[in-house]
C-alpha cells in the first residue's frame, strides 16, 4: 500500500478520536462518498479548534482560497478548508497557525534545521492580524502587492494562478542578515512518470528566469524537463526565491530581505513522493528528490526537512499553553510513531 492508501485507512481509526460526531459521518469528494472525508457541512473541523475561525478569516481577508475548498455561508465556493483528511493545505495550517503569534516559538522550533536563526521577525509585508500586530509566518505568499516577480500572467492571487509559497517566515540571523524562507507542504502528494508536455506559455514565462539560474549553475536538466511534477514545482519555487533576492541587489527587495530560500516539508514516509523520479534525468543528481534538488539549487538556498523531523522539534519545544495543539498534531500526523507503538506491542 502507499503512504497515501495507510494514511486513509488510519483516519478511519482516528476519526472517532478528533473530530465531532455529526463530523464522522462519510464526507463526499469528487461526488463519492468517503470514510477518509469529513461530513460536508463540517469541513471545518479539517482545522484544530483553538484556531480555526482565526485561520479562515485570515484566509479570507487576503482572498485565498482553500484547495478543494468546501462553499461557505455567504456563498464563497472556496471559502472553507477541503473535508478531505489528507489534504496537505489543511495539514500546513494545523502544523504552524500557532507560531504566526509565538515568535519564540517560532524560532525554537525551526533553529535546529536553519542554525543561523537568530531571532523570527514579524512578516512586515502582510496584512495585521485583528489584534493590530504582524503575523510573523504568511500563507500563500506570492510576493509584497505590486509585485509579480517572475511575470507570470493572468489574474494572480494568493494560492491561485501565480507561484504561491504554502508558507513563508523570514527571520534576523546571527550574521545581522534578513533571511526569507519560501516554503512548500507536502503530505500524501505523489506524482507519475510522464514526458514532460510544457505549454508555450509556461516555456515563455519562465525562460529568462532559468537562464539567470543556469548562469550560476550550468549543470542543469534541460529546460523542458522541468515541466513534470514535482520538478515544476521546485523550479518555480526555487525562480520566485532566486527573484525575490535579486530584488534587493536591485535596489527593491521583499522586506528588505538579503537572503531568500526554499524548504520543502514533507514526509520521509511517503516514498512516492521523495524517491520517485517522474523524469528519470534526475536521478544522476541525487538519491532522492530532496537531495538532487538540493544539488541543482543555488548554494545555500535549499532544503528538505522531514514531516517527522520537524513534528518531533514540535513536540520537544512547544510551550506549555500550546500543549492541546502540540498532542493533537502527534495524534493526527504522528504516522510513525502509531506505527511504532503497534509494532512494540
Amino acid at each position: 500500500m502507499t503512504f497515501r492508501d495507510n494514511e486513509k485507512k488510519r483516519y478511519q481509526t482516528l476519526k472517532p478520536r478528533l473530530f465531532s460526531p455529526a463530523a464522522n459521518e462519510p464526507g463526499t469528494y469528487n461526488h463519492i462518498p468517503r470514510d477518509f472525508c469529513l461530513a460536508d457541512d463540517h469541513a471545518a473541523e479539517n482545522l484544530h479548534a483553538s484556531f480555526r475561525e482565526d485561520a479562515i478569516a485570515y484566509f479570507s481577508q487576503r482572498g485565498i482560497s482553500w484547495h478543494d475548498g468546501s462553499p461557505d455561508e455567504r456563498g464563497h465556493a472556496r471559502g472553507l478548508p477541503s473535508n478531505h483528511l489528507c489534504c496537505s493545505q489543511c495539514a500546513c495550517v494545523n502544523a504552524l497557525w500557532p507560531l504566526t503569534r509565538q515568535p519564540h516559538a517560532l524560532a525554537n522550533v525551526f533553529r535546529p534545521f536553519f542554525p543561523d536563526l537568530a531571532e523570527a521577525l514579524p512578516f512586515a509585508a502582510d496584512d495585521p492580524l485583528p489584534d493590530g500586530t504582524q503575523p510573523l509566518l504568511a500563507f500563500e505568499w506570492i510576493g509584497q502587492v505590486g509585485t509579480n516577480y517572475l511575470g507570470e500572467v493572468g489574474h494572480r492571487s494568493r494560492g491561485a494562478n501565480a507561484t504561491s509559497a504554502d508558507f513563508a517566515f523570514r527571520f534576523r540571523r546571527y550574521d545581522g542578515r534578513i533571511q526569507l524562507v519560501l516554503g512548500e507542504w507536502k503530505y500524501t502528494e505523489h506524482y507519475h512518470i510522464h514526458e514532460p508536455n510544457p505549454k508555450p506559455t509556461q516555456l515563455r514565462v519562465y525562460r529568462d528566469a532559468f537562464e539567470r539560474w543556469q548562469a550560476q549553475q550550468p549543470d542543469l536538466p534541460e529546460y523542458h524537463l522541468l515541466f513534470v511534477e514535482p520538478f515544476y514545482q521546485l523550479m518555480r519555487l526555487t525562480l520566485l526565491a532566486q527573484a525575490m533576492e535579486q530584488a534587493r541587489i536591485d535596489g527593491a527587495g521583499e522586506m528588505g530581505t538579503d537572503v531568500v530560500s526554499a524548504l520543502v516539508v514533507a514526509p520521509r514516509a511517503n516514498r512516492d513522493y521523495t524517491e520517485r523520479f517522474t523524469v528519470p534525468a534526475f536521478a544522476r543528481y541525487g538519491r532522492t528528490v530532496g537531495a538532487a534538488w538540493a544539488h541543482l539549487a543555488p548554494p545555500g538556498r535549499f532544503a528538505y526537512l522531514p514531516t517527522e523531523s520537524l513534528l518531533t522539534v514540535i513536540d520537544q519545544v512547544a510551550p506549555e499553553p500550546l500543549g492541546g495543539w502540540r498532542d493533537y498534531l502527534l495524534t493526527r500526523y504522528g504516522w510513525w510513531r502509531q506505527h511504532k507503538t503497534a509494532t512494540e506491542q
